[in-house]
């Protein structure tokens, strides 16, 4: 009788480990499950947000103007009868911290550009509408104005393996993609500023706008660091440099796939345009 006690024991032992490890598995899928749906539901919500937002128009030639007066909105992807309008009153209504929209011509970029006011890690893990994502935002910290005043304008995004978010960036280092994309277009809600891109290389990890203070001139001290660099990845048009003295330049920033540096892509300001709204 202790025998078969012991051993109906250790059968109820093993039923009992067996249910618990099938519970717990049950509940691993169904939060995974969870999350991957979480997720799906959040970008498609905010995939249909930003396509509703950018509205493409249809225009004559003798609407588009002369370019003297109200702006005359070039088309991203270079057809001569569009023009792009940005609804930043609808992005607003789901986030205030939204202040511009940044598109690179021929690559799936085409996002706005957030700022949070005080914490500037808000949108590294966050949807525009503050809900959690792990692709998080395209975004400036507020070491940068609003108004692409500065001579320097760091916009981070991450790198994503599916080539959402700044994933294209990294074909920066393609020469012939280089010469292909080589403009980049913000919108903001009274300006559209065009920039050509003029450099991209790996780069140190060091905050950009916060690792040169100490320097005389820390935007002329910036591009010589970049323009000296000597790895093999870069692309530097040699023909069209920013000059540190004269030009207003934006670097985006991005995370390598590998290694502790980061990828950055630089264009400076080569013409603006008031909006008419």
């Amino acid at each position: 009788m202790d025998n078969n006690g012991a051993a109906t024991r250790r059968g109820k032992g093993r039923l009992i480990f067996w249910l618990v490890l099938f519970i717990v598995c049950v509940i691993t899928v169904a939060a995974c499950v969870g999350v991957w749906v979480y997720h799906a539901v959040l970008r498609k919500a905010m995939s249909d947000l930003y396509e509703e937002a950018r509205v493409v128009i249809n225009v004559s030639p003798d609407e588009k103007g002369d370019g003297t007066g109200s702006l005359v909105i070039d088309a991203p992807f270079g057809s001569e009868d569009e023009v792009v309008m940005i609804n930043f009153d609808l992005l607003k209504k789901t986030s205030a911290d939204v202040y511009a929209w940044i598109e690179i011509p021929g690559t799936p970029i085409a996002f706005p550009i957030v700022q949070h006011p005080k914490n500037n890690e808000y949108y590294l893990r966050r949807a525009i509408n503050g809900a959690y994502d792990i692709t998080g935002c395209i975004y400036t910290q507020n070491y940068n104005s609003l108004d692409f005043t500065d001579k320097n304008t760091i916009i981070y995004g991450h790198y994503m393996d599916d080539g959402t978010k700044f994933g294209p960036l990294l074909s920066y280092m393609d020469k012939e993609f280089f010469e292909d994309h080589k403009k980049i277009v913000i919108y903001t809600e009274t300006e559209k500023l065009t920039y050509e891109v003029f450099a991209a290389l790996p780069f140190n990890t060091r905050h950009i706008l916060r690792s040169y203070v100490v320097s005389d001139d820390p935007h002329a001290e910036f591009l010589s660091d970049v323009y000296s660099s000597t790895d093999a990845r870069r692309v530097i048009d040699k023909e069209n440099k920013a000059d540190a003295k004269n030009d207003k330049i934006i670097t985006l920033s991005t995370c390598l796939k590998t290694g502790s540096k980061r990828y950055i892509v630089l264009a400076k300001l080569i013409d603006h345009n008031n909006v008419n709204k």
